[in-house]
């Protein structure tokens, strides 16, 4: 018997299968549909900005950014604080998010272990995650999966208290276009992702 011949998908198309819910996860939630973050920022957040993270130079080169703006890891020794400025924290949250959401992309698309996204995700969040990446893999069954690289379109970025941003990523291959929001929070000198949604 000749088998039937497997459909192909890009992975935009595949990263929400027909009549599914949005991806939503996050602290706080109420039920299985109904995830939003309601936490708050731990107290020593509130005053500070957090120091940027050794990561970020090669998250930014990532980003494509020049490298004379992506120092990061090391201190400045002209600079009598080593704490990130606004807009250097901005920089370094938008990174992170780029890459947590290509990360997220790949892992509900079998093209990544989801234990790569621990690191980033806070447990609802990875817990979320990882079961959307289970359905995920039943849905693809008969199917294979054609990885493109995705194009980021844009990204917005508020910080609504100290220690807290919010994110938007839009991004797309050639077919599709999609848009990943999450809340990032200081945690331990790093950024971690509380809450998440992908449509």
């Amino acid at each position: 018997m000749i088998p039937a011949p497997r459909k192909a998908t890009t992975m935009v198309q595949n990263l929400v299968p027909p009549g599914s819910p949005p991806l939503r996860a996050g602290r706080g939630s109420q039920g299985a549909g109904t995830q939003s973050w309601t936490g708050e920022v731990d107290p020593e957040h509130r005053l500070f900005r957090i120091q940027r993270e050794s990561e970020v130079p090669r998250l930014l080169a990532f980003m494509g950014e020049c490298e004379s703006d992506a120092r990061s890891g090391q201190e400045d020794p002209q600079r009598p604080d080593t704490l990130a400025s606004e807009r250097q924290e901005r920089r370094q949250v938008v990174a992170v998010a780029r890459v947590v959401c290509q990360a997220t992309a790949e892992t509900l698309l079998g093209l990544r272990p989801v234990s790569q996204l621990r690191r980033w995700l806070d447990a609802e969040v990875y817990h979320k995650v990882q079961q959307r990446s289970a359905i995920m893999a039943r849905h693809r069954q008969g199917s294979t999966v054609h990885p493109r690289p995705l194009i980021f379109r844009s990204e917005r970025a508020c910080q609504p208290r100290p220690g807290c941003w919010e994110v938007t990523v839009v991004f797309s291959d050639e077919l599709r276009t999609r848009a990943c929001a999450m809340r990032l929070q200081a945690h331990r000198g790093r950024w971690r992702v509380v809450a998440m949604e992908l449509g």
